[in-house]
């Protein structure tokens, strides 16, 4: 019984290769972008929480209308469960403040929760 030669064995691990890449790759790139979409997001709303958390005043402010508009848009477009944790801790965050002008310590404190809750999703 012959095995081949070592040419015919790499080629053979090289189609091998070839067709694993071509059936594994999508699914890695979808992977890879929905969690780069996930860190976006944390970014953009623990971002905007903490410049709202260092201004005297808040509500009506362009970070508060960003923070704002930033999760009611990204709500409709919500495609996995991590984004839906996030956007629905933004939401917390934006029901907190609540156009309040001015934030009081107990609120201040409930943001920085949130904004640990935050933190802790792994994209």
């Amino acid at each position: 019984m012959e095995l081949g030669s070592l040419a015919e064995w790499v080629e053979g691990l090289g189609e091998l290769l070839a067709v694993s890449v071509a059936l594994f790759l999508p699914y890695y790139q979808q992977h890879k972008q929905t969690k780069e979409k996930n860190q976006r997001a944390k970014q953009v709303i623990i971002g905007s929480t903490n410049t709202l958390l260092s201004q005297n005043e808040v509500a009506g402010t362009a970070s508060y209308r960003e923070l704002a508009g930033f999760v009611s848009i990204y709500m409709v477009l919500v495609t996995n469960d991590k984004a839906g944790e996030i956007i629905t801790l933004g939401s917390d965050i934006i029901d907190i403040i609540n156009n309040q002008t001015h934030l009081s310590s107990e609120q201040i404190a409930q943001i920085k929760n949130k904004l640990a809750e935050l933190d802790a999703i792994k994209p």
